[in-house]
C-alpha cells in the first residue's frame, strides 16, 4: 500500500537484477575457459566442468525453490539466493585452487536455480490478467538481453584483466538487489 500501484513493477525490476546476475553468470564463464585451462592447466573435459558444473546445480536446486518460498517467504528465499549468487562469484575471483573455482561455480548455480523463476511467480500472482503481458515482455527483454551481454563483456573482461574480472559481474547486480529486496519483497505470496 506504500508504494501504491507502481508497487508491483518495483518488485518485478527487483527481482530481475537477480536473474540477470545469474543468467549473466551462467553465459559468462564460456569465454574464459581457455584462460582458465591454461592457467589451472586443465584439459578439455576438466574445463568444462566450469559450465556443467553451474547447470547441473541449477537444475538441483530449482525443484527445492516452491518449498524454500513456501516456508521461509519470498523475500528472505531471494535475499538468501543473492547472497549466495554473490559469495559465490566474489570467492570464485578469488580463487587459486580449480577445486574451490568449481565448487564456487557449483554455489552460483544452485543460487540460479532459486533466482531464475521468481519473476515468473512475481508476475502470476501480483500483475492483473490484462498487465500480465505487458510484465512478461518487460522480463523477457532482461532475459533475452543478459545472455546476449554476458560473453561480449565477458570477452573484453578477459581480454583486459584476465580470468578473474567475469566472477565479479554479477556482483553489482546482487549489491543492487539486496537493498531493494529487502525493501520491496513480500514475506508471502
Amino acid at each position: 500500500a506504500r508504494y501504491g500501484p507502481r508497487y508491483r513493477w518495483l518488485s518485478l525490476g527487483t527481482v530481475m537484477l537477480g536473474t540477470i546476475a545469474s543468467i549473466m553468470a551462467s553465459t559468462i564463464v564460456n569465454v574464459a575457459v581457455p584462460d582458465m585451462s591454461q592457467h589451472f592447466t586443465l584439459g578439455q573435459e576438466r574445463a568444462q566442468w566450469l559450465a556443467a558444473g553451474f547447470m547441473a546445480a541449477m537444475t538441483v536446486s530449482m525443484p527445492l525453490k516452491p518449498w524454500l518460498l513456501e516456508r521461509h517467504g519470498y523475500r528472505r528465499t531471494y535475499v538468501a539466493a543473492v547472497l549466495l549468487l554473490l559469495a559465490g562469484s566474489i570467492s570464485g575471483g578469488l580463487a587459486n585452487s580449480y577445486g574451490l573455482v568449481l565448487a564456487m561455480r557449483v554455489t552460483e548455480g544452485l543460487a540460479a536455480g532459486v533466482l531464475q523463476p521468481i519473476p515468473a511467480i512475481i508476475i502470476l500472482r501480483g500483475f492483473k490478467p490484462e498487465e500480465q503481458g505487458r510484465a512478461m515482455g518487460l522480463f523477457g527483454f532482461g532475459v533475452v538481453l543478459a545472455p546476449a551481454l554476458g560473453p561480449s563483456i565477458g570477452g573484453v573482461l578477459v581480454e583486459w584483466f584476465g580470468w578473474r574480472s567475469i566472477f565479479f559481474v554479477a556482483s553489482p547486480f546482487c549489491l543492487l538487489a539486496l537493498p531493494l529486496a529487502w525493501k520491496l519483497l513480500p514475506h508471502s505470496a
